[in-house]
């Protein structure tokens, strides 16, 4: 079995989660895969880079060759983008002729390759490989860009107004739009959890047409479970450029930690790079504040705290850092859409769950007080991670789904 990796960027930062599903995903492939790069933008924008000291992912096992085509877009757009009431055509109808180019590079590394199935990762270029009319093809969105437009426009505490309202709603139509159509365009569509996979589908999509496959956690947090961090405090790590993020630590520090934990001397370490320059200020004011920045590994910084907190209230998928607190013993404080896409999850057995500021704060300060509340959390945390959350078992979902794809039958254009 030959497979070509689709994706619009490079795999290389251990600190994307993104990047850790594709290498991951890529390497229990039942076949030969080789890497193909259609970057959106020219001049280098076609990976994430590696971020202070992230020392990269290797894949030279992975994917037996990497290929880049031309970028997919290149200058002015066209106005007839703004007539589509859709995505599926985005791309060709606003940059024609990068997109043409592009799409005969494909073709031709297709044949070259003698290439029996795609494997398209994100939403970016799907469009790209729908004109593989004879080849079948497994669309992996990742997150639904409809789950996420619809909980930043509908269910965010802060929505947007005016102008932007409406541009936000149009987004979200020609989203919804588009996703309900991937399971007749491709032949297996995969999305990270169960929410994204109902969004795909849409209110008219046929039940079950599109299947999850969740992240899985790395070996390096799954080792022997030692005993609680023993600090005063709460650990939260991610990427903070990524607004999601941005919003749940506004909603926590301002409504959660300043009027509630603060005064009970509980410490807050947030880790990661991109830190907003609001935290950046109030850290250097705020001794309570722990503000680390990118660090090469986060298993001695974080496993310091007895637990991690994890106050979502937007975005959508499944949220890595729950997983990787459940194997590094971290019991788990968190508003439910933070752990809506891990459905074995039971609260008050695995994490404690709690969606008001207040609800929030009692919950930390009744965790820091009880030891025995702690112990009593992380073993069926742990347990559920490893029976359902090891790569090696998401792996072998992941290669049976990719072998049981089949051409098409007629070679109908997409």
């Amino acid at each position: 079995m030959s497979l070509l990796v689709l994706s619009s960027r490079r795999i290389v930062s251990r600190q994307s989660g993104y990047d850790l599903r594709v290498a991951n995903l890529c390497a229990h492939l039942p076949g030969e895969a080789h890497l193909v790069i259609a970057p959106l933008q020219p001049d280098g924008a076609t990976g994430s880079p590696a971020r202070g000291g992230d020392a990269g992912l290797h894949t030279d096992g992975i994917f037996a060759s990497v290929r880049e085509l031309s970028p997919v877009i290149s200058g002015p757009p066209s106005a007839r983008r703004h007539l589509r009431l859709s995505q599926d055509h985005n791309l060709r109808v606003t940059h024609p002729v990068p997109f043409a180019r592009a799409q005969a590079e494909l073709h031709d590394v297709v044949r070259d390759l003698d290439v029996t199935c795609v494997v398209v990762f994100g939403n970016d270029v799907a469009e790209l490989a729908a004109t593989l009319g004879h080849i079948p093809v497994v669309l992996d969105v990742c997150d639904s860009n409809t789950l996420t437009l619809r909980r930043a426009l509908v269910d965010s505490p802060r929505p947007s107004r005016g102008r932007r309202r409406w541009k936000d709603r149009l987004a979200l139509l020609r989203e919804g739009v588009t996703e309900s159509r991937y399971p007749k365009r491709f032949a297996r569509v995969v999305a990270i959890s169960d929410p994204d996979a109902r969004a795909v589908e849409g209110r008219r999509g046929r039940a079950g047409s599109v299947v999850t496959i969740p992240n899985g956690v790395d070996e390096a947090f799954l080792g022997p479970l030692s005993a609680p961090g023993t600090r005063r405090g709460v650990a939260f790590w991610g990427n903070l450029a990524f607004g999601p993020n941005r919003d749940a630590l506004w909603f926590f520090v301002h409504d959660v930690w300043l009027p509630i934990l603060r005064a009970a001397s509980v410490e807050l370490c947030i880790v990661g790079a991109g830190a907003p320059p609001w935290l950046v200020e109030l850290a250097a004011t705020e001794p309570g504040i722990v503000l680390t920045g990118f660090v090469d590994d986060l298993r001695p910084v974080v496993t310091r705290y007895p637990i991690m907190i994890n106050p979502m209230r937007t975005g959508s998928g499944l949220k890595n850092k729950v997983l990787e607190a459940f194997g590094l013993g971290l019991v788990v404080v968190t508003t439910p859409l933070g752990v809506d896409a891990i459905p074995q999850l039971v609260a008050g057995e695995h994490a404690v769950c709690a969606s008001e500021a207040e609800e929030l704060g009692r919950a930390v300060l009744s965790l820091l007080d009880d030891p025995g509340r702690l112990h009593a959390l992380r073993g069926p945390a742990r347990e559920l991670v490893d029976r359902h959350y090891r790569w090696e078992v998401i792996g072998r979902t992941w290669r049976a789904l990719v072998e049981g794809v089949r051409a098409p039958v007629s070679r109908t254009r997409r």
